[in-house]
Order: structure tokens, then sequence, then C-alpha cells
């Protein structure tokens, strides 16, 4: 391993540190500033360990309309101070089809989220693609786009690529890192850059056992719990992975059923009390750690992963009636 006994020592004493000083989520860059990372910990520009917490969007071109001003604002009443936006590469519709549209919508998201004073993931959404590798030039692109738009700004961080998947090897990532990274740093010196890592951002073999060599950055994990008593949440990575020094972000968690059909109220009425006793554990192991995440998904679509209900058609100023059982649990985490 090349993790540093240094690097696993600024952890543990940012992770002690943040015991005592960890501000609350929900105030957003305008006290936190630029946003740095030292050991396996993100502190702000006073050198306060500082968690973000929110909800991602889902895919831009395909629920645009919870990219509104109100949207945002709502989100930042709950508690939130971050807002993760995923740009798809495909399928039709994607950015790869209409670049320009998806960037239209990247950007309406983008001002509405940082207006609100939350900080904003842009991500670059590969899925079927399998690896980043595969749209290597069109990432490049995109990526100086943004970034020259943005330039320094503090409250904006990149997430350079989803969910490597397939048979997509840390080795892959690498490589696609090692050329994406220095097209940021060259309009965004200093900042926070997120990696994904193999088998759908699960895989921490590679990064553990051969880190990227840059600094500020930080490995994506993503994690789905299930809800019913059968399945509840087991132990997860996050302590093994934070004793041995590696900086982590949960970009996306969320909870899943066995059926992934169209749902109702009813159909989660019956599993209520079984919900908190499955997911409780690995939102504790966040909060134990000081781990910023994304909730998935700030949509209405018919699945058990939206926050907002299907029968819903509000685009903001949520109450607790308007919100799935997934959306109720991270509304209510937001700021623990």
């Amino acid at each position: 391993m090349r993790l540093g006994v240094l690097s696993f020592l600024a952890g543990i004493l940012c992770l002690a540190a943040g015991c005592e000083k960890q501000e609350a989520a929900g105030s957003g860059f305008s006290a936190h500033g630029r946003l740095k990372v030292e050991g396996t910990a993100l502190v702000d520009e006073h050198g306060d360990p500082t968690v973000l917490r929110g909800m991602s969007s889902h895919g831009v071109c395909w629920y645009p309309r919870y990219l509104n001003g109100g949207a945002m604002k709502n989100l930042a009443e709950h508690g939130a101070n971050l807002f993760r936006i995923a740009v798809y590469t495909e399928p039709a519709g994607a950015y790869l089809e209409d670049p320009e549209r998806s960037l239209d919508y990247l950007y309406m998201g983008m001002e509405s989220a940082l207006s609100a004073d939350l900080y904003v993931i842009v991500d670059w959404h590969i899925l079927k693609d399998e690896t980043p590798l595969l749209y290597a030039d069109e990432a490049e692109g995109f990526f100086d786009t943004v970034s020259a738009r943005y330039g320094d700004m503090p409250g904006v961080i990149y997430e350079i690529c989803n969910e490597p998947n397939g048979d997509t090897t840390w080795e892959d990532i690498r490589a696609y890192a090692e050329r994406i990274i220095p097209v940021i740093r060259l309009n965004a010196p200093n900042a926070l850059i997120l990696v994904g890592t193999p088998d759908y951002c699960t895989d921490f073999t590679g990064p553990l056992e051969d880190p990227l060599e840059f600094t500020n950055i930080m490995y994506s994990m993503h994690r789905y719990v299930d809800i019913s008593s059968e399945k509840p949440c087991g132990p997860s990575q996050l302590t093994k992975l934070i004793a041995a020094g590696l900086p982590v972000f949960v970009t996306e968690w969320g909870v899943s059923l066995e059926e992934q059909a169209a749902f109702s109220e009813e159909d989660f009425s019956a599993q209520i009390p079984a919900f908190p006793e499955a997911a409780q554990p690995f939102i504790d192991e966040m909060n134990e750690y000081g781990i910023s995440w994304a909730g998935w998904s700030l949509s209405n679509k018919e699945e058990c992963h939206s926050a907002i209900l299907p029968e819903c058609q509000k685009l903001s100023s949520w109450t607790e009636d308007d919100l799935s059982i997934s959306g109720k649990l991270m509304f209510s985490n937001f700021a623990p």
C-alpha cells in the first residue's frame, strides 16, 4: 500500500477534531468556502471538519423540472448543503446526443443550487458505457467547458465518472483520471475532485493499493440498502476504508426493494417499521466518520429510489406528505 502513515494519522486527528468541532450540515459554501481533503476528512477554509449532505438529481434530460430555484431553496430549508447534478452520457437524449441541451440544464441547475448556497457536484454520469475510457474525449471537452465557465469557484465539485462497471479495472480508471483531472486543474486548480471506483463504486482495492497521485481528491462510494426486514443493512466498508486512510465521499446512496415496480404509499406502508432499522446502521456509520453524502434521487420517477411520490406534481415546497419513505429518510437526515 502506498497510503502513508502520515495520511492515516492526519485522518485520525481530523476525525477526532470533528467530534468536537464538526459543523452541522445545512450551512453552505458561503459559510465554509473552499474545501480541502486532509487525511480522510473534508475541512473548510477555516480548517474545520465539514460534512456535506443533500440530494442527487436524476438525469437532467429527463427530470429538469427539479433543477429550479424553489426546489434548491426547499432543500436548503430542510438542512441540505449539497446538490449533485447527474449529466448522463447515454442513452438517447443525453449528453452524447445533445450536449448543448445537457449543458443548458446543467448550468440552470448549478445556478439554482449555488443561489441557494448549496455546494454543487458536477457528475459525468457514465453507466451503460461501463468504462469511462469509452467517451474520454467527450469527457475531456465537457470538463474543460464547465471548469472554464466556473473557474475556481469554491462551491463547485467535480465527479469525473459516476459508476465504472462491467470489466472496467482500476487501471482503466487511473488512466482516465490521469487524463481528466489535469484538464480540470488548469481551470480550477483548487477544486475538490471525486473519482469513481470499479463495480459501481463498491470496489476499493485499487485505490487502497495504488492511490492516485493528485491532491484534493476523494473516492466515490455508492451504497443501496434493502428496506425489508429480511435484508438489514449490514456492516459497510466505511470503517475499514477510514482506518486505512482512504478519503471517501458517498455520492449516491438509497434504499431498494426486491421488486422495482411502480409503487404507491400503500405499497410501502407495511414496511415502514422495518425501514429505519434496515437503513439506520449505514446512516449512523456515515455520521460517525463525518462522511459526506448525496441521496438518490430528487425526482418523482415511479421507483422506490425517488424522494418524491409519483403522484406528487409539486416542483418545490414539499411537505412530509409529498415524500416517499426514501425521501422522508433522506430529508430528515440532512442535519442530524
